[in-house]
């Protein structure tokens, strides 16, 4: 999948000849549409009618987010859906078998988040017992889910699920230096630079996993975790869940031990009362994301090597002939 980031206020997007032009400050820079999967679009970037409408006609999911990263909302063209797909997943929601696939999909984010502090753990050598007590904690919601069965509704999953992300985030911390100054996740404004880069990320693989829902056939805004929250896309939220550590956080734990990112690449709010990325900081974060979304990785389910971009796609597929089979096989994809 290619992906366009439009990140500078001030640039203006036309279509020429088969390509996108991206104009600032009388720089071009060009895009083929026909090697264009996504664009993903920031405040201050401007559209020109005739690049929307081809946007439109091919198909090419186009997102948009808000100036701290979250999902504002998205062009919706003609696409390829099947009904089938749709009138499966609208039969499940509020049964036991939507609720088995979101007991499987939180089980598979506490997966991966259990997995990140592990492996800090090891680097570390056992050295914070703080670490090691929200390792053994996780553990133990692990398999309370795992043995809960359908005994556990979604009040309890969703109960559960914020135990284990309040345990995930505050040990989290031992990935990075105290200069950050992280202790925890907070957002609605996020109020130091880590959490930033984190609701970047996740504003970004949300928009990622709109499209592969979108090419999966499914709905986007009917999910089985999230369930019917209005105006919220709940399925989306759903499938993004298992990739929000893979994805997101290993690209910040990354940035931040590779000293490729600094305090001073971060500024104050345009409210004063949160922290936003530079826009440095968002060019240097947006291509790393997107590295690491075309890092290819084993995906045992086919046994072969597929990008997470691909493992993504294929994932939501899965969960599309689940639906439909009524048979809830469904794995999340997580990491050792």
């Amino acid at each position: 999948m290619t992906a366009l980031y439009l990140t500078e206020p001030g640039t203006v997007v036309r279509y020429q000849n088969e390509v996108l032009q991206v104009v600032k400050q009388k720089q071009i820079r060009t895009c083929r549409l026909a090697e264009l999967d996504i664009v993903v679009v920031l405040p201050g970037v401007q559209l020109t009618s005739v690049a929307i409408a081809q946007l439109l006609d091919r198909g090419i999911e186009t997102i948009f987010l808000r100036g701290d990263g979250g999902f504002r909302g998205r062009l919706q063209g003609q696409f390829h859906t099947n009904p089938a797909v749709r009138l499966a997943q609208y039969r499940a929601v509020e049964t036991s078998f939507g609720l088995s696939l979101a007991r499987r999909m939180v089980a598979g984010k506490v997966r991966n988040q259990r997995t990140l502090l592990q492996r800090r753990n090891r680097a570390t050598q056992n050295r914070y017992s703080e670490l090691t007590e929200a390792i053994d904690l996780i553990a133990a919601s692990l398999l309370t889910l795992q043995q809960a069965s359908s005994d556990l509704n979604r009040d309890q999953l969703m109960g559960m699920e914020g135990s284990c992300a309040r345990y995930y985030y505050q040990a989290l911390r031992y990935w990075f230096p105290e200069k950050w100054n992280f202790t925890g996740r907070n957002r609605q404004p996020p109020l130091d630079p880590i959490n930033a880069l984190l609701s970047w990320g996740y504003g970004v693989l949300l928009s990622r996993t709109f499209s592969t829902c979108v090419q999966a056939g499914l709905d986007p805004y009917l999910g089985f975790f999230h369930a019917i929250a209005p105006y919220r896309p709940n399925l989306v939220l759903d499938l993004m869940e298992e990739f929000r550590p893979i994805v997101v956080d290993q690209t910040v734990i990354h940035l931040i031990q590779t000293d490729i990112l600094g305090l001073e690449d971060f500024q104050p709010s345009p409210t004063g009362e949160g922290i936003w990325l530079g826009e440095a900081a968002k060019k240097l974060f947006l291509g790393a994301l997107e590295r690491h979304l075309n890092q290819p990785l084993l995906y045992p389910p086919q046994n072969r090597n597929l990008k997470l971009s691909q493992i993504l796609l294929e994932q939501c597929r899965w969960l599309s002939r689940c639906l439909q089979s009524q048979t809830p096989d469904y794995e999340p994809f997580t990491i050792k």
